[in-house]
């Protein structure tokens, strides 16, 4: 490779860099003096979701619940979050368990024992829906809580 062709390459390959941790490169320039504003953690929660980085958009939403408790997009974000994270455990689980030659109380009371452990994190995700719902009327929220409360009884 010629001494052009790889100059060329090496500023191809840093834009690209650039270009595809913008966000690091931003948290990194606004220094740590400077507090970060409410909006600035929703923004960039959002830029990270339409990037499909959901464990970063969790952070931020984070942030942005320890300045506004009651945000309506964090909390929708984290409720939906926790809710959908413990949903694919759940099926997980419920599919394995029909796979098993069990007998049906001995899949049911394993069955059971699974929701008592994922049960933290349907509570976690209760308590942001709940908020959602306290200031957005949802037909989807509803129902999502209902479906949790479906699943305590089951635990009871």
């Amino acid at each position: 490779m010629s001494r052009k062709g790889f100059f060329i390459y090496a500023f191809l390959l840093g834009c690209f860099f650039l270009i595809s941790n913008s966000l690091l490169a931003e948290d990194k320039i606004s220094g740590k003096n400077r507090e970060v504003s409410l909006d600035e953690w929703i923004e960039r929660a959002e830029k990270h979701l339409m990037n499909g980085e959901d464990e970063k958009a969790l952070s931020c939403y984070q942030q942005v619940l320890l300045l506004d408790s009651k945000n309506l997009s964090a909390n929708i974000f984290m409720g939906n979050y926790y809710y959908l994270q413990v949903e694919k455990v759940r099926k997980d689980i419920e599919f394995k368990q029909t796979r098993k030659n069990k007998t049906n109380s001995e899949q049911r009371e394993k069955y059971k024992e699974s929701l008592i452990d994922l049960w933290p994190t349907y509570v976690k995700a209760k308590g942001y829906l709940e908020v959602v719902l306290s200031q957005f009327p949802s037909s989807e929220v509803i129902k999502t809580l209902n479906h949790i409360e479906e699943l305590h009884k089951i635990i009871q």
